[in-house]
């Protein structure tokens, strides 16, 4: 009897390390989707052939196709004028508590808030507009698709409300040093432009990397008097 009771013991426990095992590595999948997505690695890879990944694939592929202009404009006349942005994405944030940095942060050397436009990257509708503690004065443009396009810390907005169209290339607002409080709060941070990209599945919004699709329409740039 004893025997026996130790076996049943031994063969829950390894059905439960099986289970749980499978769990933490579904988990890693996921985790290592997010951190790569759209990147070249990412998209080369054969060797897992999961759902998952052919989801993220199909989203990259998706936001890839509409997206049309890098969200800053280039001024016509000045060739000093210099645009920087790092793979910041899920690198650690305290505000509010500590958290991953859901997207990207674009500066521009010597910049001084509400000089330097923000243009929508994409055609869509504007479905967010106005303040938050964390993304101070920030706008959000949902394309066709259902791709929610964040954009925080202006200073301003453009003269578009929650609910109109949006095409890509017009000026949505002006890049600022807005957020980290009450309404209006600015000089928490320098002044630079969040980007931030989200999908919807099943009900749950996830964060995806804007870094690769900045990357690959740095060049898609378009230049405005300013």
């Amino acid at each position: 009897m004893y025997i026996l009771i130790m076996l049943i013991v031994v063969l829950i426990k390894t059905t439960y390390d099986n289970s749980a095992n499978k769990s933490i590595e579904k988990n890693m999948l996921v985790e290592e989707i997010r951190a790569g997505f759209a990147s070249e690695k990412l998209e080369k890879s054969s060797s897992k052939n999961t759902d998952v990944l052919q989801k993220y694939h199909r989203w990259t592929k998706q936001v890839k196709k509409e997206v049309v202009y890098f969200p800053l404009p280039e001024p016509v006349d000045n060739a000093k004028f210099k645009i920087t942005f790092e793979n910041s994405w899920m690198l650690e944030r305290t505000y509010g508590g500590k958290r991953g940095h859901e997207g990207c942060d674009l500066m521009v050397a010597n910049s001084k808030a509400g000089t330097c436009p923000v243009v929508s990257m994409t055609d869509g509708t504007i479905t967010n507009l106005g303040w938050t503690e964390k993304g101070g004065y920030r706008i959000g443009v949902t394309s066709d698709s259902g791709t929610y396009y964040y954009y925080a810390h202006l200073h301003s907005f453009g003269n578009k409300k929650r609910g109109d169209t949006v095409i890509a290339g017009e000026v949505i607002g002006f890049m600022g040093d807005s957020g980290y409080g009450e309404e209006g709060k600015t000089g928490k941070f320098p002044v630079h432009l969040h980007v931030g990209i989200y999908k919807y599945d099943k009900g749950m919004e996830i964060s995806v990397n804007p870094y690769y699709i900045l990357q690959k329409c740095k060049r898609q740039k378009l230049k405005y008097h300013f």
